[in-house]
């Protein structure tokens, strides 16, 4: 497998979203190449950065102030 191809299913991987064919092959890759191996740590350590981050509240009334800033949807054929 291409570092190209690595890189663009390291999200799915880190997320346990792949096929086991998918699995293998990325495996078998990130053991040859470092420069892929370094890149899933990195994304690895992001992911656990942002799940250790609490949630930020919003207050109740901002749902409706957003849902007012949108413009209104028109009707399907209507300009």
């Amino acid at each position: 497998m291409h570092c190209r191809k690595v890189l663009e299913l390291l999200p799915k991987f880190i997320e346990n979203d792949f096929s086991e064919e998918e699995r293998a092959a990325v495996e078998a890759h990130l053991k040859e190449c470092e420069e892929c191996r370094l890149e899933f740590e990195a994304m690895g350590r992001l992911v656990d950065t942002l799940e250790s981050i609490p949630p930020i509240g919003v207050p109740s009334s901002f749902k409706e102030a957003v849902m007012r800033a949108l413009p209104a949807k028109k009707p399907p054929g209507e300009k």
